[in-house]
This record gives structure tokens, C-alpha cells and sequence, in this order.
């Protein structure tokens, strides 16, 4: 894996939010399969559920939202890795413990981090300050999709 994208970057990928296009071409621009793990899908749910009870959409748009992300990984359009959770928590943990005074980077920032790592990625995409400081700390690249 070469690149790994926050779930605030992937979820823009079936959101329309000001940021949207900007990260739709971004993405289609690389020519790659994004590749994304459970925490990813765990995170894009939590976070379509709290806009319905922000208000900020509809249950049918929500519902719509991750019917399509679940649609896309059986068409192969985004592609499921598969991650040891137990060695990921313990390397959150080693980062965290490092580096997280000097960033600031909350926990489930750090895991996403943790997991860039274990995977083998070379870049981190993300648009969260914090959590680019953290990447960059591990000798990850960090790119900004907007």
C-alpha cells in the first residue's frame, strides 16, 4: 500500500461537503484503488449517523451514503485491507507515548497513524493538522488533498 487516506479525507469521497470536489479529483488524479480498513468504515458510520442528528442530512442519506461505500468495496472500487487490531492498538500506544505531547493528536488520529504504518504506507493523507504533524513525526509523507 502507498497511500493511506484519513477517514475526514475518504468520507468527503460520498459526502457533499465544501470540500467534496476538491477531494474527488484528488483521489480519481492518483489512479490508484483507495484502500481503507474497518476502522475507516467503523469511523464513516458514526459520522454519517451524527449528521443525521445534527440535521446535517437525511436517514435516507446516510443509509444512501454507506450502502455506497459497501457497494464500492464488493465492485472493487475500494479495496478492504485487512490489519492485525491488537499489534495496531500497540503501536497507537508506541506513537502516542512518543509523540503525542509534541502534536497534540488525539487517539483514534494516532490509530489511523498507527495503521498507515503497519500497512506499509509511504503517504498519509489528511487535512487535520494535528494529525499530519503525527504522520510526518513516524517519517510518513503527508499530503493535503485540498
Amino acid at each position: 500500500m502507498k497511500t493511506y487516506y484519513d477517514t475526514g479525507v475518504f468520507l468527503k469521497l460520498y459526502t457533499a461537503e465544501a470540500e467534496s470536489e476538491a477531494v474527488s479529483a484528488f483521489v480519481h488524479s492518483r489512479k490508484a484503488i483507495p484502500a481503507i480498513t474497518d476502522l475507516h468504515i467503523a469511523e464513516c458510520t458514526s459520522a454519517l449517523r451524527l449528521k443525521v442528528f445534527r440535521k446535517e442530512c437525511k436517514e435516507a442519506q446516510a443509509s444512501a451514503a454507506l450502502n455506497l461505500i459497501q457497494d464500492d468495496i464488493r465492485s472493487g472500487v475500494i479495496q478492504i485491507l485487512l490489519l492485525d487490531w491488537n499489534h495496531a492498538w500497540m503501536e497507537c500506544r508506541l506513537i502516542s507515548d512518543r509523540f503525542s505531547s509534541l502534536t497534540g493528536a488525539r487517539t483514534l488520529d494516532t490509530l489511523h497513524v498507527a495503521a498507515a504504518h503497519l500497512l506499509g504506507a509511504k503517504e498519509f493523507v489528511t487535512s487535520d493538522k494535528k494529525q499530519a504533524e503525527l504522520a510526518k513525526c513516524i517519517g510518513l509523507s503527508v499530503v493535503n488533498p485540498v
